[in-house]
């Protein structure tokens, strides 16, 4: 495994690393982070006595992984311990306290002290337990863990067992932040915002567990106070704004709201944004509060070489999201991961647009797919299951197991603006029943775009019309009844030594060196894409913003430290690929 390190994994705290709120959209101020160093053992026993704790981790970073201190390969039958000794928090009460969990891959159990609080299965979502047993000193949480990478059944995204070309190291166990936070008996559970910004309104909605009590609702405007309701026996409001502030990419404008439910306080956000399509120049286009926008950003796996899955801390999110920016992009497609939910509110604050992708599962894609797909236009009907097992997907287990992870992701991020589509298949990955699976996730949010099928074998249905090009000249034909999209292209590879994973290097054209990777940049956009607007290209997402392991496809390096591709050249193309 390779040493490789960005400068915010070499300036990590790793005696508290990532302690900031986990959920900004969601934040109450009495909680306490559990990050940090942790007993751990690998046994193949699911007792948590079983363990001695012989080693120590560093959480939340996956036991693969340089800042986990472990940097092992997980085995189908290994079990891993993780415990953490702990006094109370001043500041949480013992008999009010609830334990979050960020992200842990795949399944797992937790006790306290040793009681089973639980049990949860999954890998990308957030999960909590109430606490019923703490004591002022010396309490005992264990989490067993197990991970089959290889299972169809949990979302994996690109983690592989073998890992090597767009394939990656797999993350186990726990990569996502632990913490502590006080939550009242009587508390609120959800809330949604449904903001109309031609009714110059906002709808909030607040699930609560005791509907007996009215929660208030205060708005402000950059520390202003603005607004203040009451919400009514169904726990829903309107919040007025007469003088509305649109969110844009260029001016990211939030609303601070406080929540008050009886003891209960939770601070939140929100912005007056609209999603929608608009015709523009006789071509169907996306839109942003009715005005037409032409999407351009890179494809971001969101992996880190000394941190797997988890960003190394909280400013190498933001790098991240400002260096896309810096190219000059107004959009990123987060591929194939579902990444902290403070990575969504840098998007937001900053203003950057995510189109953000559902994460596959099945069994693992056949490889005459993988390697004929971009050269044969296959028309599979994704109803059969003859069609559905060359997908990955062996039954109707696998399709639940999809169905319920991304759309508990859906909810999880349903607050946030910064999010204007959803690609819910990639390139066949476990896809199935296409068109049945977006009318149903509609249903859960219809104020966003969707891409059904990015890549190949289109069924026909969503906003897109999705096209992945790598290997040949890029050309489209128009579509008159969705927006036609480059969902993917470029690849341009180029190795920086010093830099790079392995001795490997995997991308779709080899460049020479810096001045060879911008020129032919320049001249595949400008003889490439920008021409395709006039038959209504009004998607590009270029592959990709950084090296990831044998990808040496990045704007920039796998470490962050060397931009390969000038921005001067990125930012005079937008001037131009941008404009309508």
């Amino acid at each position: 495994m390779s040493n490789l390190i960005t400068e915010e994994g070499q300036r990590v705290d790793l005696s508290s690393p990532l302690s900031e709120h986990p959920n900004p959209l969601f934040r109450r101020d009495h909680y306490a982070c559990l990050n940090g160093k942790w007993g751990f053992e690998v046994n193949q026993d699911l007792d948590p006595h079983s363990a001695q704790y012989t080693e120590s981790i560093i959480v939340p970073f996956a036991v693969e992984t340089q800042l986990s201190s472990i940097q092992r390969s997980v085995h189908k039958n290994d079990v891993l311990h993780y415990q953490k000794v702990f006094d109370l928090p001043k500041k949480i009460n013992a008999s009010l306290a609830v334990l979050h969990f960020e992200a842990v891959d795949q399944v797992c159990d937790v006790y306290l002290n040793g009681e089973h609080l639980g049990h949860h299965e999954g890998g990308y979502i957030p999960f909590e337990f109430r606490c019923p047993k703490l004591h002022k000193k010396s309490n005992i949480l264990e989490v067993v863990v197990t991970d089959d990478t290889a299972s169809p059944y949990f979302p994996r995204g690109k983690q592989m067992n073998k890992s090597g070309g767009i394939w990656y190291t797999p993350t186990s166990g726990i990569w996502g932040s632990v913490w502590l936070e006080e939550v009242p008996e009587d508390h609120i559970e959800e809330i949604r915002f449904i903001p109309d910004i031609k009714a110059r309104i906002c709808k909030v909605i607040a699930k609560l567990n005791n509907d007996k009590k009215r929660c208030k609702v205060e708005v402000y405007d950059q520390g202003e106070p603005i607004d203040r309701i009451a919400l009514d026996e169904d726990g829903e409001g309107i919040i007025t704004l007469k003088k509305m502030k649109l969110w844009t990419v260029k001016s990211p404008h939030l609303y601070d709201v406080i929540f008050k439910y009886g003891e209960d306080e939770v601070h939140s956000y929100f912005a007056m944004r609209e999603v929608s399509t608009t015709e523009h120049n006789g071509h169907l286009y996306p839109a942003l509060n009715g005005r037409p926008i032409f999407l351009s950003g890179p494809l971001d796996q969101g992996y880190y070489p000394e941190s797997g899955l988890t960003p190394p801390s909280d400013q190498a999110m933001i790098n991240d999201i400002e260096l896309v920016k810096k190219y000059g992009f107004n959009m990123v497609r987060k591929h194939i991961k579902v990444e902290p939910r403070r990575w969504y509110y840098h998007c937001d604050r900053l203003g950057l647009l995510v189109m953000q992708d559902f994460v596959n599962i099945g069994a693992p894609y056949q490889l005459f797919l993988i390697g004929t797909a971009p050269f044969i236009p296959y028309r599979f009907d994704d109803r059969l299951k003859m069609h559905q097992r060359s997908f990955g997907i062996k039954d109707d287990q696998v399709k639940e197991s999809f169905l319920k992870n991304n759309e508990a992701m859906m909810r999880l991020l349903i607050n946030h603006p910064s999010i204007v589509a959803w690609t819910i298949f990639n390139e066949g990955w476990g896809q199935f029943e296409a068109k049945a699976v977006y009318e149903r996730v509609k249903k859960i949010d219809s104020s966003r775009l969707f891409d059904v099928t990015s890549g190949w074998y289109d069924q026909g249905v969503g906003n897109f019309d999705s096209h992945h090009i790598y290997f040949r000249r890029v050309f489209l034909n128009p579509c008159k009844s969705r927006i036609l999209s480059l969902s993917e292209f470029g690849g341009y590879s180029l190795k920086i030594e010093g830099h790079t994973w392995t001795s490997k290097a995997f991308g779709y054209k080899k460049m020479k060196d810096k001045d060879d990777l911008n020129a032919s940049l320049k001249r595949l956009y400008e003889e490439e894409i920008i021409p395709l607007k006039k038959v209504g290209l009004a998607v590009a997402v270029y592959t990709q913003l950084s090296d990831v392991e044998d990808e040496i496809n990045g704007l920039v390096t796998y470490d962050r430290k060397i931009e390969k591709a000038d921005p001067e050249v990125f930012q005079a193309i937008h001037k131009e690929l941008l404009k309508l």
